[in-house]
């Protein structure tokens, strides 16, 4: 096993870096995060706490929670204890680690975060490390972390890179299999977040109705593609009768299920998403696949001008069109909004739709991976993995944020490639 103590300890008493407050990857990651993090109450562990900034905050009044801090440098222990010196008991909760075992009870923490830590472990330590989180978080716990996809711009004392463990985004999302990640890529930083069921794990993968093996449903970004089919005919075989019988078929479909893509009864992602992506749009917003346009109420009702397309008349204010056929004026927004509608259309359908939203600078749009219930109708005609639709974004957009929801829904923020 590297040295790791003599390593960070060299870190923090010879780089300044790693004592500014504005230089903490987990101080900037809580705040980000304050307001879920606010939802959990209980023992809270910081892995890799470094000199404490994040565990100052997280000790604040903003949380419920007890935080407790643990490093193996103790060198930035002995820091971290000075800084939480005025906090009560906090200072008696850190903990200078020989290895990667944690000192502390199975089911212990309501939460734990590693804030760009374990991309300084060797692998098989990560493997170590990440198995003794696991073992500390009970049951509906909540675990939150971050890694750097890049290497360090730092040698340690023995010449070699920080980043001892340099991994793509799928890596990463593959060993942790997380309900939730978010890649920054200006700094090239992944957030993973996961929650721990109540059930055992086992439990919870055999009672899962997707589709797909028990692997690739717990996997985000990754997974096979899945070959789906409605009568014993292939989905595929049917696409040109999908494009000439689309617009009938969700009018019959709106008209027979009033509860249909109705946010008042949370059947709207775009709506139940706005959180997620609105501070990403830059106004007027077109919102393609508009449904019942209550999405584009929602943005109007922040500030934004906001007007939506759809191919059936639902809303008399909205747009009646083919939103996968060339849109005229497209080049008059500077954002376009397409939820939970990609997975409806046909390859070239989906080709079309791209290629109007190339029009404008930035865009949001979700896609749903699972079934579509309760209309009678098999409506998600494009399923495939989702590294295989992460592939075919990038070929299109530049991904400045991709967002798993949950296990068969991602969101990504995209903006036009630049020429």
């Amino acid at each position: 096993m590297p040295e790791y103590r003599d390593i960070y300890n060299d870190v923090v008493a010879n780089d300044e870096r790693y004592n500014r407050p504005e230089n903490s990857p987990g101080l900037r990651m809580v705040m980000e995060s304050a307001e879920r993090l606010r939802m959990i109450s209980g023992r809270c562990l910081d892995l890799g706490c470094g000199v404490g900034f994040a565990l100052e905050y997280l000790a604040g009044p903003t949380f419920d929670l007890i935080p407790f801090g643990a490093d193996i440098s103790d060198e930035a222990i002995r820091r971290a204890e000075e800084r939480l010196a005025l906090v009560p008991g906090c200072r008696h909760r850190l903990t200078t680690l020989e290895d990667q075992t944690l000192p502390y009870d199975d089911q212990f923490f309501s939460l734990v975060t590693c804030f760009d830590m374990l991309e300084h472990l060797d692998e098989e330590d990560i493997d170590l490390t990440m198995g003794e989180i696991e073992r500390v978080l009970r049951k509906g716990a909540t675990m939150l972390v971050s890694v750097s996809t890049r290497e360090s711009g730092m040698d340690d004392i023995f010449g070699e890179n920080l980043h001892r463990t340099v991994k793509s985004i799928d890596w990463w999302v593959n060993k942790m299999e997380p309900d939730r990640a978010e890649y920054d890529g200006h700094r090239k930083q992944l957030t993973l977040w996961k929650h721990i069921p109540l059930t055992s794990r086992v439990a919870a993968r055999k009672q899962s109705k997707v589709q797909a093996t028990s692997d690739e449903a717990s996997e985000v970004l990754v997974g096979a593609a899945t070959t789906v089919s409605v009568n014993g005919s292939s989905l595929a075989d049917d696409a040109m009768d999908h494009a000439q019988d689309s617009a009938s078929l969700y009018q019959k479909i709106y008209e027979e299920n009033p509860w249909y893509g109705d946010a008042e009864q949370g059947r709207c992602p775009g709506v139940r998403l706005i959180p997620e992506y609105h501070e990403w749009l830059i106004s007027p917003v077109i919102d393609l696949g508009c449904g019942r346009g209550q999405t584009v109420e929602h943005l109007r009702e922040l500030g934004m001008e906001a007007t939506g397309i759809d191919q059936i008349e639902i809303h008399p204010e909205m747009r009646v069109g083919d939103i996968t056929k060339p849109i005229e004026d497209m080049d008059s927004y500077q954002s376009a909004v397409c939820i939970d509608c990609i997975e409806h259309l046909y390859e070239e359908q989906v080709l079309g739709l791209f290629e109007n939203m190339k029009q404008v600078k930035r865009q949001a749009f979700s896609i749903h991976n699972g079934e579509s219930t309760g209309t009678g109708q098999e409506l998600h005609v494009n399923r495939r993995s989702f590294v295989d639709w992460t592939k075919l974004v990038r070929e299109h957009f530049d991904i400045a944020t991709a967002i798993q929801l949950h296990e068969n829904q991602i969101l990504y923020l995209t903006q036009s490639k630049s020429e």
